[in-house]
């Protein structure tokens, strides 16, 4: 993170001060309309995203000044007005315009500011054409969800609304799995695909040693069932996918009569991704429970054939 400081410190005397005080406002505001508790895991993710983005502009050989730039903004639209997707703006649109004005008053040159505009507009929205800083903040962002960084925000993040170990487990491990066996095939870097396979693993056995300590303490049980997507999925390159798989975690049976649990989902379209939403309950006493997040983005090497690609949203 001093390597970013760094950086933008001596190219626009400081900006790295001003971005920061801006997420931090925004966190505040919303910490404050949410009635949550004070936090700056916004910030602190803000962070290590520039500071994984630094590293892999370089092992790209990519000047990581715009990609420090465009991490630092990736998530400056995501508290707007104090509310979390409050409007139907996209929030990479809220950043992008915070940019804008931050950039146009530090009287940065007009070709930059595009860059990091039209980065941040086509990090999770392929309609636009992803430049070297989009895919580099795009695996940035994906990396600091992996492995023991990962799994701190997990755990902070269920902290900070309140959930205990089960319940965030039961509520957000589904995702975490699903986004962890996609994340090999959904960098757009070839340095990021590397740190993906080794970070990827760690998240996967973190997990399946705490869920096998919990069932053998006899705290808690959980099964992996898979959701199989079978349609034609898109890549942001046109390539196309069948199938798509996701990973369940749900309880091995009910937590309240032991008794079995049924399985379903559905999908839904929201602002930036296609959402999926698994439901389960018990037929016998009606206890039930769902988890819902959106589908993994697959991308495609450029080195592989098209029936190796694959996305996780659909056109």
């Amino acid at each position: 993170m001093n390597e970013v400081r760094k950086l933008l410190e001596a190219r626009i005397p400081g900006l790295h001060a001003r971005i920061e005080k801006a997420l931090a406002e925004s966190e505040a505001r919303y910490t404050d309309q949410s009635g949550q508790a004070p936090s700056e895991f916004l910030l602190e993710h803000t962070r290590r995203t520039a500071a994984i983005a630094y590293k892999l502009a370089l092992l790209e050989g990519v000047d990581p000044f715009l990609p420090s730039l465009v991490a630092l903004y990736h998530d400056a639209g995501k508290f707007h007005d104090g509310a979390y997707h409050r409007d139907e703006v996209p929030e990479e649109e809220h950043a992008a315009n915070l940019a804008e004005q931050m950039l146009g008053a530090a009287g940065q040159p007009r070709g930059d500011i595009d860059v990091v505009l039209g980065s941040l507009r086509a990090l999770y929205n392929d309609a636009f054409p992803g430049n070297a800083a989009c895919r580099i903040v795009q695996d940035a962002d994906r990396l600091d969800k992996l492995g023991s960084l990962g799994v701190g925000a997990f755990f902070t993040k269920a902290a900070l609304r309140g959930r205990g170990l089960v319940d965030a487990l039961t509520h957000a491990l589904s995702r975490e799995l699903t986004y962890s066996l996609a994340a090999p095939h959904s960098m757009l870097t070839e340095s990021g695909r590397r740190f993906a396979r080794e970070q990827a693993a760690k998240t996967l056995g973190f997990f399946d040693d705490l869920l096998r300590e919990l069932e053998g303490w006899g705290i808690a049980s959980f099964e992996r069932r898979v959701i199989v997507l079978e349609e034609d999925f898109r890549t942001r390159d046109g390539a196309s996918l069948q199938r798509l798989e996701v990973t369940i975690v749900v309880p091995r049976a009910c937590p309240e009569c032991d008794g079995p649990l049924v399985l379903d989902h559905s999908r839904e379209r929201g602002i930036k991704c296609e959402k999926l939403t698994a439901r389960f309950h018990c037929p016998g006493c009606g206890h039930s429970g769902e988890t819902s997040f959106c589908l993994p983005v697959i991308a495609r090497s450029e080195n592989s054939g098209g029936d190796e690609s694959a996305s996780g949203r659909q056109r």
